[in-house]
């Protein structure tokens, strides 16, 4: 069964922002390692299941796992995530240090996160198209009026627009985050 309209919507923005939480800006948060996956115990689980992860200062990262014989494999996991985040163990936390980044390596970032932008306003239009289909098909079926049609587009229009103004916005916060030294 088709998803609604509203929910496609709520669904796409929820996923970019959680997308956005884990694009590094240079800056440390626990988000940026929470789920990454490591090979405990015989299964795979993110980070956040099986340490507290904690922010010492504005470039550094502590991990420390509730069972201290896991920190080889976390450390195994956080290089092998390619974040390209340093990592070392002592005693019984792994800490990782948020490499200072380049003006190159910020307009990288941002050139990426405008590539994430357009993908999720494509699937907004995709899923305004689906939408508008549903509104014609019920037209032709005689369940809507050529006035509920008229209002019904407008509507989905106008909430179309707000998703996509609302998306633009947190990339604009995110990527002033990212291009701040």
């Amino acid at each position: 069964m088709p998803h609604s309209f509203s929910e496609q919507i709520k669904n796409n923005h929820t996923h970019f922002v959680e997308m956005l939480k884990k694009i590094r800006t240079g800056r440390a948060h626990p988000e940026m390692v929470a789920d990454i996956m490591v090979e405990a115990y015989g299964v795979q689980t993110p980070i956040s299941g099986l340490a507290s992860i904690s922010v010492t200062d504005a470039r550094s990262i502590a991990i420390e796992p509730w069972d201290k014989q896991i920190l080889k494999a976390i450390e195994k996991a956080i290089v092998t995530a390619d974040r390209n985040l340093s990592c070392a163990v002592s005693s019984d936390v792994v800490r990782i240090t948020i490499p200072t980044m380049t003006e190159e390596s910020r307009l990288r970032v941002v050139k990426s996160l405008n590539e994430e932008l357009e993908r999720v306003r494509v699937a907004v239009r995709m899923a305004r198209e689906e939408e508008k289909k549903q509104i014609e098909v019920k037209t032709k079926a005689g369940d809507l009026t050529e006035d509920d049609r008229r209002d019904g587009i407008k509507a989905l229009d106008e909430k179309t627009k707000e998703a996509i103004v609302q998306l633009e916005t947190e990339t604009k916060k995110k990527e002033n985050e990212i291009m701040k030294i």
